[in-house]
């Protein structure tokens, strides 16, 4: 199966989940699990009914581990759940097909706005079809950072933002929108948040690093600390930051 095939399998899996979530009506609690909603369950199941029946290994955050094979997509079905639920206009499906080198092709979608990412192995990023670039920072004084947890003390950039969708997040550093995006006061988030962002940050020219030094290209329930950058030297210069926060 060649990365534009699969590529299109993404696209038909993000379909469905805005399809779902349109006809849903409900709210609240799934009742199965801490901070589970009712909604991840119905995206959950239309994502994952459509990478199932294209022959696709799935491991998914609401429902774990599905078939096998050499392609597995990692799958958040509504990444800013809480936001969702909530009825803030900030969440997505997050979708990243790996293969036994890595990430291969992965797809953002903000399911508000319909806003499409993109990424293939080697061929850079896009939003809505049209290639993205990080925005080249260099400098961590101005920088604008996406924060995932609770500042505890004042970081020497220019502004911060806490928008509740890490892979939307890190969509917002490949197209230039952040600077970066990092993880603070202990804060942490798994492979199905940030797999697929992470992808096409890389792709985009932006720099990845993981906070703790852990391995973050994985397919299990461990938490993990990503930090993305517009440029390594930016990257350093978090790195450096957190030491403090």
């Amino acid at each position: 199966m060649d990365s534009s095939h699969i590529a299109a399998i993404l696209r038909q899996s993000a379909q469905a989940v805005f399809d779902a979530l349109e006809l849903f009506e409900g709210e609240g609690a799934s009742g199965q699990r801490e901070s589970q909603y009712a909604l991840d369950l119905v995206a959950d199941r239309a994502a994952c009914d459509v990478l199932i029946s294209q022959d696709l290994a799935v491991f998914s955050e609401e429902s774990g581990r599905h078939g096998s094979g050499p392609i597995v997509v990692v799958v958040d079905p509504v990444d800013g759940s809480t936001n969702c639920d909530r009825g803030i206009p900030f969440y997505s499906i997050s979708l990243c097909a790996l293969d036994g080198a890595g990430p291969l092709v992965s797809l953002v979608e903000n399911l508000v706005t319909r806003d499409v990412y993109e990424a293939e192995r080697g061929r850079g990023a896009t939003r809505n079809g049209l290639p993205i670039h990080s925005s080249g920072r260099t400098a961590h004084h101005g920088a604008l950072i996406g924060v995932n947890g609770i500042l505890t003390s004042r970081p020497p950039w220019g502004q911060v933002r806490t928008l509740g969708s890490a892979a939307l997040e890190l969509c917002l550093v490949a197209d230039g929108s952040l600077d970066g995006y990092v993880q603070v006061g202990g804060a942490a988030i798994h492979p199905w948040d940030y797999l697929a962002g992470m992808h096409i940050v890389d792709e985009a020219g932006g720099a990845i690093r993981s906070s703790d030094g852990a391995e973050l290209i994985v397919v299990d329930d461990v938490e993990r600390r990503p930090l993305a950058a517009a440029t390594q030297i930016l990257a350093d210069q978090l790195i450096e930051d957190l030491e403090f926060l």
